[in-house]
Parts: C-alpha cells; sequence; structure tokens
C-alpha cells in the first residue's frame, strides 16, 4: 500500500487535531481568499500581517483536499512523523494505520465531550475548543455532573495530545 494512502486515511493535520491554523505567505492569502473563496485572516504579528488559514480547512472534503494542486506552501512541506517513519521502513502500514484510527477515536471522544459540555462549533480547531472550555470550567462551580465531565475531558485531551506528539508531530 502507497504511503499516499495514509494520508488519504488520515487527515488530522488538515481537521482541526493536530493544527489550529496554517500560516499563508501573502500570494497564497489572494489566491485563497478570492479564486477558492476559504476563509483566511490576517493577524498582526509585529511589524508584519500574518494570513492564517484556521483549521479545520475549510478545503478538506473527507480526507481529500478539494485544492490540492493549489494548496499552501506549509501544507505542501509538512509530512508527519508517522508518514516519515512508514516511508523510512521503521514502521508498517498497517500499524501506522492503527495508530491513525487511535488517534481519531481519542479524538471523537474530545469531540463527543466538548458537545456534552455544550461546545458544537465544529468549525474551530480542537485545542482552540479546549482553551475555551478550560476558560469556562476552570473558575467556574461545576455542576450537573459537569465536573466530572470537564475531568474527562481533560484527560482525554492529554492522551490524544500524547499520542500526536509521540506518532506525528513530536514538539
Amino acid at each position: 500500500m502507497s504511503e499516499a494512502n495514509l494520508c488519504l486515511e488520515c487527515g488530522l493535520c488538515c481537521n482541526g487535531v493536530i493544527f489550529a491554523d496554517v500560516e499563508l505567505q501573502p500570494i497564497e492569502f489572494k489566491c485563497l481568499e478570492f479564486k477558492v473563496q476559504i476563509p483566511a485572516t490576517r493577524r498582526k504579528n509585529g511589524q508584519r500581517a500574518v494570513a492564517k488559514l484556521p483549521q479545520p480547512c475549510a478545503a478538506f472534503d473527507g480526507c481529500r483536499c478539494r485544492i490540492y494542486a493549489e494548496r499552501p506552501s506549509y501544507c505542501r512541506q509538512f509530512e508527519c512523523l508517522l508518514l516519515k517513519n512508514v516511508q523510512a521502513g521503521r514502521l508498517e502500514h498497517a500499524a501506522a494505520s492503527r495508530i491513525i484510527r487511535t488517534a481519531k477515536e481519542r479524538a471523537e471522544k474530545v469531540l463527543a465531550l466538548l458537545r456534552d459540555l455544550g461546545d458544537t462549533d465544529e468549525q474551530s480547531a480542537l485545542s482552540l475548543r479546549f482553551q475555551r472550555a478550560a476558560t469556562r470550567y476552570e473558575k467556574a462551580s461545576l455542576a450537573d455532573g459537569k465536573a466530572e465531565t470537564y475531568a474527562d475531558l481533560t484527560l482525554a485531551v492529554h492522551d490524544l495530545n500524547m499520542l500526536i506528539r509521540e506518532a506525528f508531530y513530536p514538539g
């Protein structure tokens, strides 16, 4: 099985699980903003405006990129550690597929817990959604099982982040 198929099984770098956004070059911002009409934002970073494509990516369709031929340079250059390990022969494709399934299961658990806590914003990255929940619940008195759900969420995010750090994106 081809390594490219591994990416088609996964999509965690595009669906808001691994990244919260992708930095764009100025020309990429213009292309995405007008030609493909994908929402990108500009934020001040010191002296220059930095354009970012929020994740989950609006061009992500299942595990396929609708703008693959015109995807941002960061997307072109990124190869996760899992893919590199398969390409180098350090990991079998079947083992990588199991890791992807585990990561997706963990991400789905986080999503379900966020929904249980009232966060239904599917257009924001998981890390941002968890940060909002943390801000909301760390100082609030939690009743009606919310404390236990928030504790479960914290552990689920930790488990997911550990797997991402070890298998997909160290550091």
